[in-house]
């Protein structure tokens, strides 16, 4: 297995002590600071390291069928994770409500499911900028939810640097919420013009 491939099973080995660590810490409900900042630590640490693989595979001609499938699928069980754990988790519920993870996870199960079937009729359909951007997006927000309970629970009471990293999150996890399902819809436009398109092409 080569270097590249290797990063990535490394990040899917990240995503799972992430998991296991949000399990067995019982962050869901824990009152000590060091457990989300930890938790966040792990999350970072794994999405950071998503374009080490990318590179490696680029610099070296390494590209190969299990990297193309694998990195995709380890980030969505990486970023997917960490929305439904929060979700789960009554401190996170106001910036991290369960409906709207839902809607987030659906997103990206229908984007995936579109570009399957249309690459599997031999039609190209790249990521988009906004998909890409909405990705980023995602790695931030979670590790600012994480933040503000850090803080939350390392310095309590009101006060600016508790109030900044709430508002933080907040808009961060909107903001992601909005291009999240702004870039699915354009992803289905595309899709279905690609279809017409292709269907177009197939009858002539």
């Amino acid at each position: 297995m080569n270097l590249p491939n290797r990063i990535t099973l490394g990040r899917f080995a990240l995503a799972l002590l992430f998991f296991a660590f949000f399990k067995f810490a019982g962050l869901p409900s824990s009152e000590e600071w060091w457990k989300p900042a930890i938790a966040g630590g792990i999350f970072v640490l794994a999405v950071a390291t998503d374009a080490l693989d990318g590179y490696y595979a680029r610099k070296l001609g390494l590209q190969s069928d299990f990297g193309r499938i694998a990195d995709p699928v380890v980030d969505k069980i990486i970023v997917a994770g960490g929305f439904i754990f929060l979700a789960a988790s009554t401190w996170a519920r106001d910036l991290v409500p369960v409906w709207m993870v839902v809607l987030i996870i659906s997103r990206e199960f229908m984007v995936s499911g579109l570009r399957g079937f249309i690459e599997a009729r031999g039609v190209a359909f790249p990521a988009r900028w906004d998909g890409k951007l909405k990705m980023i997006l995602q790695c931030i927000a979670i590790p600012a939810v994480f933040l503000q309970r850090t803080v939350d629970l390392g310095w309590p009471g009101r006060h600016l640097v508790a109030e900044v990293a709430f508002n933080f999150a907040w808009v961060m996890v909107w903001l992601t919420f909005v291009l999240t399902i702004f870039s699915g819809a354009r992803y289905v436009l595309a899709a279905a013009d690609v279809l017409r398109r292709d269907g177009g092409e197939r009858r002539a």
